[in-house]
């Protein structure tokens, strides 16, 4: 049912994209309801477009150090 959704873990950016333009009071209060359930993970938004995208900044490290 929620195959497409994107898993995320403390320490990960969800990079949040939205069609249109979010007001602060809306930003922030998305801002808070996910720090509320996913502690440790960072917020970003992207305006323009539509979806849903996590950063995980120790990936890149990680696939370096297994080749």
């Amino acid at each position: 049912m929620l195959s497409n959704v994107p898993m995320v873990r403390a320490g990960d950016v969800l990079v949040v994209c939205v069609e249109r333009h979010l007001t602060e009071m809306d930003t922030q209060r998305f801002v808070d309801m996910a720090s509320d359930v996913l502690p440790g993970v960072r917020v970003a938004f992207l305006e323009g477009v539509s979806g849903l995208a996590v950063f995980r900044p120790d990936a890149a490290t990680s696939e370096a150090e297994s080749e």
